[in-house]
Parts: C-alpha cells; structure tokens; sequence
C-alpha cells in the first residue's frame, strides 16, 4: 500500500491537494494486516489472525493467499468485510520511524496527491491548518501507533512463554493445492494448557486471554472466507 510514500513537506507539497479515493483498490496486494488490540475482537469474526515469524510482535489480520489476491475487494473496488482495519483506513498516510526512536514523521503516497484536481489542500501558507486532512491523519496515526505499541507490550509474554510455534497454511480446492501462507506463527494449544495456574490468570488480567482466544477462534476463517467457498484450508508445522 505504501510502496510511493514519500515524507511530506509544505516546501515541496505546499500547493498539493490529496486526490479523491473512490475505492479500496489501493489494498488489493495487502494481504498481511497489522491489528492493534482494540480491533481484535471485531476483526476475529471475519479473518484469520496470525502472528509475523518475524519482525515486531503484533496480531495479522490475512487477507489471501496470493499477490493482488485481497479477497475482501471486489472487482469495482468495493470492500466486502464489516470491519476496515485501521491500517486500511489511514490511507494515504503513514508514518514514517526516524533515526530518533519513538519518533514519526508523516509520510504520503506520492500518487495519491496533485497539484490539479479536485481534493483538500494539505497546507495552507506553509501550515497544517488546525482540523485539515494533515491534522486528521496526525491524530489518526498517533493514535494507531500507540495502540500499536500498547498491543506488542502486551504480547510480549507469549514469545518469553514460548508458546508460538510456526506454521504454514495450506489452501486446497477439492485434491489440488492453490496456494500457501508461509513465514507465521500461531498459538500452540498444547503449551497454552501446560501453563501454570498463576501465570494464566495474570494473562486473563492483562486482557492477554481475550487476545488469545480471539486469534485461536480466528483460525476458522481460513475456510469461511469469501472466495474460498470451496476450499479448505489446513496447518502445517
């Protein structure tokens, strides 16, 4: 989704105007979304939620099985699902990490701004007017990158329990296989129930549980999601 952001700029971006999004065809390759805690719960009803073999340590929401293959976008751009995920919705903003650790800097995918056209103006003399799309975004994205930060916190426990195991997802139409999904990691039941009594009251507590479940009930997805109507998926160590 991101792949043109560049770091907006009033000098460069000054007379700039964010162009009209009509659709969500922008997310048609966004297969592995990034969830904060306070979407699981909407977002386990319809996808399935899986954890990055790598990388930070936050919950996915996956969207397909194959590039350009985000099945919950229709042929006209149309989004299927109930629930957008916020990073779905903070288009076409994002923010960029800087050298300095915990601090952003707003980026914009460059096609999605123009000179020309119809749209807001991203600044007004050089400023972020007080309540425009910039100041928007701002708010939007500060808010989605703490609970971000909120989420990997509160995860942490279950990489120090080492109870995430790795696992490939196989799609299979009748005998034929038609695709995988690699490179994630999921909950194993069995260390989750070897667990002592303490350490999974704490995890009720915190709220760790609930995450918990959600993603273990999530896993049913695979086989309910739209497009797969007739495909069955399954685990693989």
């Amino acid at each position: 989704m991101f792949e043109n952001a560049v770091v907006l700029d009033s000098k460069i971006h000054g007379d700039h105007k964010t162009l009209p999004i009509n659709d969500y065809s922008y997310a048609r390759n966004a297969l592995s979304i990034p969830l904060s805690v306070s979407e699981i719960g909407q977002a386990s009803r319809e996808f399935p939620i899986v954890f990055a073999a790598s990388g930070k340590l936050v919950p996915i929401a996956q969207m397909g099985f194959q590039a350009d293959g985000n099945i919950y976008i229709d042929h006209d751009g149309k989004w299927t699902a109930k629930y957008i995920p916020a990073h779905i919705r903070r288009f076409p903003f994002v923010f960029g990490e800087n050298t300095t650790a915990g601090q952003y800097t707003i980026m914009v995918d460059a096609n999605s701004i123009s000179t020309k056209g119809e749209g807001e103006r991203l600044f007004d003399n050089g400023n972020i007017p007080d309540g425009g799309i910039v100041d928007r975004a701002r708010t939007f994205l500060s808010e989605f990158q703490r609970e971000l930060n909120q989420t990997e916190n509160l995860l942490k426990p279950l990489q120090d329990a080492d109870i995430l195991v790795p696992r490939t997802i196989t799609i299979r139409e009748g005998d034929k296989v038609i695709g995988h999904v690699r490179d994630l990691r999921v909950v194993d039941r069995e260390k989750l129930a070897a667990l002592d009594d303490a350490t999974l009251a704490g995890w009720v507590r915190s709220g760790l549980m609930g995450v918990i479940l959600a993603h273990l009930q999530s896993l049913d997805n695979w086989n309910n999601q739209q497009g797969l109507t007739d495909a069955k998926a399954s685990e693989t160590a």
